[in-house]
């Protein structure tokens, strides 16, 4: 029995030995997550004080000036024939796949978050020096005090608002504290990297990160102002980025070099000299660069040995390539000393869009510019645009003269177009004479509208003038058959007054219209007041509210036709995602707009860069603002109508979906999209 108890306690006993073996194997596989645990702590407040320190350090970099080298390398890896068809890119859509540009510049500071670039020297291989993908200039510089890294995009890791997209961990190796930051979703408006930090400021010393926006992926390689510990700027900068689109794959790398010691005097202005460049230059070219010029010279000194025909049919296939590019598929600039004019490209797919009202539309920008001098300037803005569903060309030509840009002092002409319309009481008044059945024809209407304005006060800015409608019939003779008015005229002075007592407040606005009769063969008589509130306030993380607020109603009228209001109308030009979508009904008929002696309209919409859908995966990469939309009004004879709404805009176009209920009972339910396809471009 003896062997079998020792047996026995000899099983105890190993038992228990394993049993020990196997907490003290747990304890020491704890020991780590304990030790990281009390270092979570230091992180945290490392973490902490690199937020602060972005929070506040003040660095005033108004009136700054840098001096900036750029150094421009293309590869194509792939192209095909809609190459010509992306804004910019019709310069390296043929010919050689390789390109170098370099460029001398002055940077211009006007704050932290606000700079501009003069270009001083340039040379390339690109044809013409020509920008190509402009949309990567502005990664150059990354604005570590802002809640986003660039203007309008990506939401910047160093700023405690966003700390709740981001998840940080921090490693220490070499005497080297460097902070890793990763997103908690995968969406455009988010990057992945790491930056090394001081760890007694917080300030960070060198930063790495990489991400995706408007169909461009990139890694940026920045090294901080060395010199300078208070300044926010950088002082080196590679921006390595991969556009992929429809086949076509191109690899580019831009160089920047800030605070470059060679100054060059303002009158040397986009001057091309190679000469000159490489006494400007920081750094020596790379083997690949050289290469590039090398085959660029011996094209050139071939192109010069061809005969005078071969160089004349040449220099025609060039012109043709550049009137295609520059007015086809490119926005055009031209600048003088005293001239600019901007045209929007004819192919424009930014302002392509469709609406429930509307339908398919389309929009073309044009703006010319003549200056005196800097406080007294000419401008011309018109606006064309044509709706397939309505199949009505709108014109809008608005001629400003600004005489006090301080003052936002202007006197303004403008010439447009609105809806062709119709009147339920005209319509009624036609069907008693022409029977039940019968289609009243609509009338065209035009205006001439002639103001001036001015800012009294910095809280009070006064719109004085006149505007003068004229609305005909497309068929004059059946109004004349049912013993109608087929022209109908309207002459009104008016005054609008806007008060700002608040600088982060609302905007409020009241407007006075009284026409005459018999003023220009005027035959309307009526007066008009309108009252409207606007407010925009900014939160975190770029999270927007807007709010507004508005009522019209008519005192006096001669007639129930024709009632117009400043306010409330249909936007018949196609608007994308920044313009105003927010204030506006998307599924009201046009006919409701001029049909009651009063209004009364609100409406809310919030903005955030990641709300709902962000957050999915696949879709929610490529989501870079959503929003929620909540409209609702009251005029005579309907009431009270609302319309909600969602919508989102990605890289490709902004789309928004809506209801609208009548009497809290369901009506129809619609969208409206427009393509934002290289917008930034």
């Amino acid at each position: 029995m003896t062997p079998k108890i020792i047996c026995n306690f000899g099983v105890v006993n190993q038992k228990r030995h394993i049993l020990i073996r196997m907490l003290m194997l747990g304890m020491i596989t704890l020991m780590p997550s304990i030790c990281y645990g009390r270092s979570r702590a230091a992180d945290s407040m490392l973490i902490n004080r690199m937020w602060e320190y972005y929070e506040h350090q003040q660095y005033d970099c108004s009136g700054v000036e840098q001096n900036l080298y750029m150094k421009y390398q293309i590869a194509t890896k792939r192209r095909n024939i809609l190459l010509f068809l992306i804004p910019t890119m019709y310069s390296i859509a043929r010919g050689d796949k390789e390109y170098v540009s370099e460029s001398y510049n002055k940077l211009h500071y006007h704050n932290a978050k606000d700079f501009s670039i003069q270009r001083q020297v340039i040379c390339g291989t690109i044809p013409h020096n020509r920008n190509v993908m402009p949309a990567l200039f502005d990664l150059l510089t990354p604005n570590l005090h802002s809640v986003q890294l660039y203007h309008d995009k990506i939401l910047s890791p160093f700023h405690r608002t966003n700390r709740y997209f981001y998840k940080y961990r921090v490693n220490r190796k070499n005497g080297r504290t460097v902070v890793h930051f990763r997103p908690r979703s995968s969406n455009t408006q988010l990057i992945r990297g790491e930056s090394e930090i001081d760890r007694r400021t917080g300030r960070v010393l060198t930063l790495k990160f990489e991400g995706e926006f408007d169909m461009i992926n990139f890694k940026i390689d920045a090294l901080m102002n060395r010199f300078d510990a208070s300044s926010p700027l950088p002082d080196q900068c590679t921006t390595e980025a991969t556009f992929k689109f429809m086949g076509n794959n191109i690899k580019s790398t831009i160089s920047t070099f800030y605070n470059c010691p060679t100054t060059l005097p303002d009158s040397i202005d986009d001057v091309e000299d190679y000469q000159l460049m490489k006494k400007l230059r920081p750094i020596p070219l790379e083997k690949r660069d050289k290469a590039i010029y090398r085959a660029y010279e011996l094209q050139e000194a071939e192109a010069e040995r061809n005969d005078t025909i071969h160089k004349s049919s040449n220099k025609l296939k060039e012109a043709a390539w550049d009137f295609v590019g520059d007015n086809l598929i490119n926005s055009t600039h031209t600048h003088t000393e005293n001239i600019s004019l901007n045209i929007s490209p004819l192919l424009n797919p930014l302002y392509m869009g469709y609406s429930p009202s509307l339908g398919i539309s389309y929009k073309l920008n044009v703006g010319a510019r003549y200056a005196w001098n800097k406080n007294r300037y000419l401008t011309l803005n018109p606006q064309f645009g044509y709706s397939f569903k309505r199949d009505q060309f709108y014109y809008t030509l608005p001629l400003r003269m600004t005489y006090n840009p301080k003052r936002n002092g202007y006197a303004e002409v403008t010439w447009g177009n609105g809806n062709r319309t119709s009147h339920a009481a005209l319509y009624e008044a036609y069907q008693k004479v022409m029977g039940d059945t019968a289609v009243m024809p609509e009338f065209k209407d035009e205006y001439v509208q002639l103001v001036n304005n001015i800012m009294c006060y910095d809280w009070l800015e006064l719109t004085t003038g006149v505007i003068y409608h004229r609305r005909w019939s497309v068929d004059p003779e059946k109004m004349d058959e049912a013993g109608l008015t087929s022209r109908y005229n309207s002459f009104a002075p008016l005054i609008s007054v806007r008060l700002r007592p608040w600088k982060k407040g609302p905007t409020l606005t009241a407007n006075y219209e009284r026409s005459f009769s018999n003023i220009f063969h005027s035959n309307l008589n009526y007066e008009r007041w309108e009252f409207d509130a606007a407010y925009k306030h900014q939160n975190k993380s770029v999270r927007i509210l807007n709010l507004r607020a508005g009522a019209g109603f008519y005192s006096h009228r001669t007639t129930d036709f024709f009632v117009d209001y400043t306010n409330f109308r249909d936007n018949n030009l196609a608007t994308g995602w920044e313009d105003d979508w927010s204030g506006q009904f998307q599924l009201v008929d046009s006919r409701w707009y001029n049909s009651s002696e009063y209004y009364l309209r609100g409406h809310l919409s919030y903005d955030s860069p990641l709300l709902m859908l962000s957050w999915m995966p696949w879709i929610g990469r490529i989501v870079e603002t959503e929003r929620i939309y909540l409209s609702a009004m009251s005029i005579e004879h309907t009431r009270p109508y609302f319309e909600i709404g969602y919508g989102f805009k990605t890289r490709y176009l902004s789309t928004a979906f809506f209801a609208s209920f009548l009497n809290t009972q369901y009506q129809k339910f619609g969208c409206k999209f427009t393509l934002e396809l290289f917008r930034r471009w």
